[in-house]
């Protein structure tokens, strides 16, 4: 976010007033940022359109200062907001950081390049309707980017189906094969019914798995433990909802632009090894 300055005189709006205020309290507590502050102000003023003397003294600096801020109040609430900004993704970064083996598993079930050195997680249930109607639109959209790679993770949360139907999922990856679990995937995943046992049985013998087996599976502390996990991630990364995309340097939420989630993406990778 860039520093607004509006221009010389202008009455701030009354929210904008409430929330300098907040700022000035934020800043007297921690003395820290009240000194981020004063250099982000002195730099607008080093570098505005106002030359700075080169035989300046510090108090005549101080001054102008002083009086630039006195001119231009809402600055100190713009560079607190980039402040404030900086301090969010750094704090979420350290998060993502303790969970950073998820983007090292072994590509199973996502779209774009197995190889692909770059890896967003997208966090997913199957009774997500945006998940599936962005899917469509993410493949088109990753189709030139072949150094990312979305890869699924199971996150049920919105009905006890949801579970039975990752449960399902997993315990067919287990009983079978990547590729029996990704054909199991996308038969739930274009399911109109419930996520219920009866369709599983049906899905389980259409695609050639030992059903009494994977039935079993589905409670085993295998399966129990990969869903667990990724409860534990989606609390830790405050993910309430999907679909979610997580990054090494970033939680998003899906909506409809597609290429807008691709297009922030892109600016991830420079902090990926």
């Amino acid at each position: 976010m860039g520093v607004v300055i509006k221009p010389k005189g202008q009455v701030l709006e009354r929210s904008e007033k409430m929330q300098l205020k907040r700022v000035g309290k934020s800043a007297v507590r921690r003395p820290e940022l009240r000194q981020t502050v004063i250099a982000l102000c002195a730099s607008v003023l080093m570098f505005s359109c106002q030359p700075v003397a080169a035989d300046m003294t510090d108090k005549q600096f101080e001054e102008r200062l002083r009086s630039y801020l006195l001119a231009h109040p809402e600055i100190v609430l713009e560079a607190m907001k980039t402040l404030s900004e900086r301090e969010r993704r750094a704090a979420q970064t350290a998060q993502i950081t303790k969970h950073a083996d998820m983007f090292e598993q072994t590509p199973i079930l996502g779209i774009g390049p197995d190889a692909a050195p770059h890896t967003v997680i997208e966090f997913f249930d199957y009774r997500c309707a945006p998940c599936k109607a962005l899917h469509p639109k993410l493949q088109a959209a990753l189709k030139d980017h072949p150094t990312i790679r979305v890869e699924m993770r199971h996150l049920p949360i919105l009905s006890p189906g949801s579970e039975r139907g990752a449960r399902f999922a997993l315990a067919a990856k287990n009983v079978g094969s990547p590729a029996k679990y990704r054909s199991v995937h996308e038969a739930l995943w274009t399911l109109k019914g419930p996520l219920q046992e009866s369709t599983f049985e049906k899905i389980a013998l259409e695609h050639g798995l030992d059903w009494p087996a994977v039935r079993a599976e589905m409670k085993s502390d295998a399966v129990s433990e990969r869903i667990s996990t990724n409860r534990d991630i989606a609390v830790d990364l405050q993910i309430l909802g999907t679909p979610a995309f997580v990054t090494p340097t970033s939680v998003s939420f899906g909506g409809t632009d597609a290429e807008a989630l691709v297009a922030g993406w892109l600016g991830f990778r420079s902090h990926q090894p």
